[in-house]
């Protein structure tokens, strides 16, 4: 059985192997955070243009 950490990002109490946890050296992440976290990099990277472009179609 796999020890049980906190996410980082909402305190959420997730099972995680102990080589996973000291690999990412405590900054353990469930599948929600770590997903929003990712989408929030994605639109980092898009052109300028391209977010006011998405930022005005989300908006109608």
């Amino acid at each position: 059985m796999s020890p049980i950490f906190p996410c980082k990002g909402c305190g959420t109490f997730i099972e995680r192997s102990a080589q996973h946890y000291r690999r990412l050296k405590g900054m353990v992440l469930c599948s929600t955070c770590a997903d929003a976290r990712r989408e929030q990099e994605a639109r980092a990277r898009l052109h300028p243009l391209q977010r006011l472009w998405n930022r005005w179609f989300k908006a109608s």
